[in-house]
């Protein structure tokens, strides 16, 4: 029997349903949702009053339109607090924001993708950068996932460089394997990375790897803020060692 013979399909169409309320950040109609998961209108109708039983969305009695349920933080924070290092990780993130004066990020690879797992925002500016957090975004041109994934096993590494196309975000976005390849051996000789305006234009990031047990890299921290800001500061020296430090500090707190 193949895997997908073994794959409850409707169990993955509900799936389909709250990504795509997740991803969408407003309410939905239940024509617009059958359109956007491909679906007929009554098979979609029949999975949200499902849904809707066992509070995983809500439909707004005014609108008649259907948004994720309070109920679903639940769920992210217990992701979260399976994560041992975050809990661990999270105060020196904050000590972080604090001493430079931006926005600070915590991250992981999932499928090759990054994750958002934490931030703490910077009080010092209106103008910021706050993903959520279990936000999905391409690594190969985020400071954070160029870390991840030059950190990655060569085996692992020769499969995510093995695709196909990377998307080209901006102009700077380093799009082909042979590029990919230099950036990563650069990172890990010189233990951290840079977003030049990679992912888009007008931002600007430094991260570094978090190391776990076995000497593994379970996630990476960042800070990241408007380009001409994050130059001015220094992203190749004050922030960068900032970063460095405090992503040493963060591994040496989670294994003792």
């Amino acid at each position: 029997m193949t895997k997908e013979s073994n794959l409850v399909q409707s169990v993955e169409r509900a799936f389909l349903i709250l990504e795509l309320l997740r991803d969408n950040r407003q309410e939905m109609g239940v024509r617009e949702i059958a359109e956007r998961v491909n679906l007929n209108v009554t098979t979609v109708h029949r999975f949200l009053k499902t849904l809707i039983s066992v509070r995983a969305i809500r439909q707004n009695p005014r609108t008649h339109q259907y948004s994720l349920a309070p109920t679903m933080i639940l769920y992210g924070k217990a992701v979260v607090d399976q994560f041992d290092f975050i809990r661990c990780a999270h105060p020196l993130l904050g000590e972080l924001s604090k001493t430079v004066g931006e926005t600070a990020f915590m991250g992981i690879l999932d499928d090759y993708e990054l994750v958002y797992v934490d931030h703490v925002d910077s009080l010092d500016h209106t103008l910021r950068i706050t993903p959520q957090i279990g936000r999905r975004q391409h690594a190969h041109c985020t400071s954070l996932g160029k870390v991840l994934l030059a950190n990655l096993p060569q085996s692992n590494l020769n499969i995510f460089l093995s695709r196909t196309s990377f998307p080209k975000l901006t102009e700077n976005t380093l799009n082909t394997p042979e590029m990919l390849r230099v950036e990563f051996e650069t990172i890990r000789h010189q233990g951290y990375g840079l977003d030049k305006e990679e992912a888009e234009i007008g931002i600007c990031c430094v991260a570094a790897p978090v190391i776990g047990l076995e000497g593994s890299v379970i996630a990476a921290i960042s800070v990241s803020g408007p380009a001409s800001r994050i130059r001015n500061k220094g992203i190749d020296t004050f922030l960068r060692e900032n970063v460095v430090k405090t992503a040493r500090n963060i591994s040496t707190s989670f294994l003792a």
